[in-house]
């Protein structure tokens, strides 16, 4: 069967003006496609599933061919925030740490996850195709969020205005993902210390999902007592009283909420229907401050486009799943929340860590989520999981292979019933390319073989083809092990042949299809 080719974009590259040239440049993509099979479904609510819901899925493989697919399958249109994180065209080969997990977690060697080096050209073209799919996604009052750094902001951001429109922009985020400390502060010309996330709307005549967010600031008493104005009620300011009619005012007044400037009183004017100062000022209205605590208070402000109170991933430890570049979990929920409203769909194309996943997860909004790299879409399907009711798939796209087996990795694992239903116990897994790490960094070997590993999946009725998982254990943090032994509540007609997946501490994976109460393979 020949597959229907499309083309997306104008081959003339006069969709707009441009101000923006590279070697090559090309504003249109052909697509096609591609072959797209089911590899892995999950389920869990406290270790097993209570609905079938799909909430989201993650494709594994080129983000080029993952977003042709979702057009030609009817997604155009249907995506209500889009956020990308793609490469910064940095240069470097970026790469994680392998640490091994329990109360003495040490690192032990390093993983390359990928390559962000370009030829001429080649990294705005990169962009361009990927953008102009991403537009043919996005509903028409969805909008686009793409996060990078100092390096191709300005590029970035021309390339936006061409594929979008100008009309379409509407604000840049500078957002301080960190605080120079080390070599950093003696940077030439001052250090880099901020990312730039450009915020585009599908199209110019619709007005996009918006949901202006706020940030809450804790002030102790002295410093509530140097920024607001005081009485017996408490810390406070004032607003103009606007378009509040006459009734509301002496209601407001009553409940004493109606501020006279420079000590004036307040007058209330039955027979002119005016509320107004003694002294000829302007009145306001009182906003008292919440107070948290016993000396702590509160204030709500809102927000613009400077986002200084984000804390970036060294500031928050317990985040960190092991993947370079991940953002953290604020930064995407104020994202997510500004732009989506409960159901709505997201896409992430550059899923990478699996932040913006997790967080649509929490948030209960649906999720998709791209990436080339294996172990990227690994790690976002383990932190949805983490949730207690988590249902999601991840499919194959294109030739993107699956990783095979490690070599000569091994494990013992055995099932048997209970009264209740399945127990899965694994004995021992070892993984020479983990051991090997271990031994380069000159320490000794875990007596324990849970500090090597990373979660455990567990499918009670394995079909050869698609692996079903109702159990994924994935501890968070780095000092918590997985648990090794697994009660499943499954019924007599369901349970077998059971299968195993290991997933070492180097990113490594293991297949081991057991029996009940008979091991099978191994």
């Amino acid at each position: 069967m020949t597959a229907t080719r499309t083309t997306v974009g104008s081959p003339t590259d006069t969709l707009r003006e441009s101000v923006l040239q590279w070697p090559g440049k090309r504003l249109s993509v052909e697509i096609a496609s591609p072959a797209v099979r089911l590899v892995e479904h999950f389920s869990t609510a406290s270790g097993q599933a209570t609905s079938q819901q799909i909430a989201g899925f993650l494709l594994h493989g080129d983000n080029l061919d993952a977003l042709a697919w979702l057009l030609t399958e009817g997604y155009g249109g249907k995506v209500q925030l889009i956020y990308i994180d793609p490469p910064y065209d940095s240069g470097v080969a970026w790469a994680s740490r392998v640490r091994l997990r329990g109360e003495a977690a040490t690192v032990i060697g390093e993983r390359a996850e990928y390559t962000d080096a370009w030829p001429p050209g080649g990294y705005l073209q990169f962009m361009a195709e990927r953008l102009l799919l991403l537009r043919e996604l996005l509903a028409p009052n969805g909008t686009l969020w793409l996060h990078c750094d100092h390096r191709r902001q300005s590029h970035l951001h021309l390339l936006l205005e061409e594929i979008f429109g100008p009309d379409c922009f509407l604000n840049t985020i500078a957002w301080r993902s960190q605080t120079a400390r080390g070599a950093k502060v003696h940077a030439h010309y001052f250090p880099h210390s901020t990312h730039y996330i450009h915020i585009f709307r599908r199209s110019a005549e619709s007005q996009p999902v918006w949901n202006p967010p706020r940030r809450e600031i804790v002030l102790s008493q002295a410093e509530a007592a140097a920024q607001f104005m005081q009485d017996d009620a408490g810390f406070f300011r004032t607003s103009h009283p606007g378009s509040y009619s006459f009734e509301k005012l002496v209601e407001l007044h009553k409940s004493g909420r109606v501020y006279a400037p420079h000590s004036g009183q307040v007058i209330v004017d039955e027979q002119a229907r005016r509320v107004y100062a003694s002294n000829g000022g302007n009145i306001g209205i009182k906003y008292y401050l919440a107070k948290r605590g016993r000396s702590r208070y509160v204030v709500s402000r809102a927000v613009d486009n400077l986002w200084e109170d984000l804390p970036g991933l060294g500031t928050i430890p317990s985040e960190d799943v092991n993947y370079p570049t991940q953002k953290t979990t604020g930064l995407l929920r104020r994202i997510i929340e500004t732009g989506t409203n409960p159901g709505d769909l997201v896409l992430d194309a550059f899923v990478g860590s699996g932040t913006t996943v997790a967080v649509a997860e929490e948030l209960g909004r649906r999720w998709i989520g791209c990436d080339a790299n294996w172990r990227a879409v690994r790690t976002s399907g383990l932190r949805v999981a983490r949730g207690e009711l988590a249902v999601g798939e991840i499919w194959q796209v294109g030739d993107a292979g699956m990783p095979e087996d490690e070599e000569d990795s091994s494990a013992k694992a055995t099932a048997a019933r209970t009264a209740d239903g399945l127990r899965v116990e694994i004995d021992n897994f070892s993984s020479p390319a983990v051991e090997r790490l271990i031994f380069l960094a000159g320490i000794e070997k875990p007596a324990d073989w849970r500090a090597t590993v990373q979660a455990v999946l567990i499918d009670p009725a394995y079909d050869g083809q698609v692996f079903r998982a109702g159990i994924v254990d994935a501890p968070k943090g780095k000092t918590a092990l997985v648990a090794g032994v697994y009660d499943l509540p499954v019924s007599d007609g369901s349970a077998g042949p059971v299968a195993v997946r290991l997933i070492d501490v180097a990113g490594g994976e293991l297949l081991v299809v057991v029996g009940v109460d008979a091991i099978i393979r191994q």
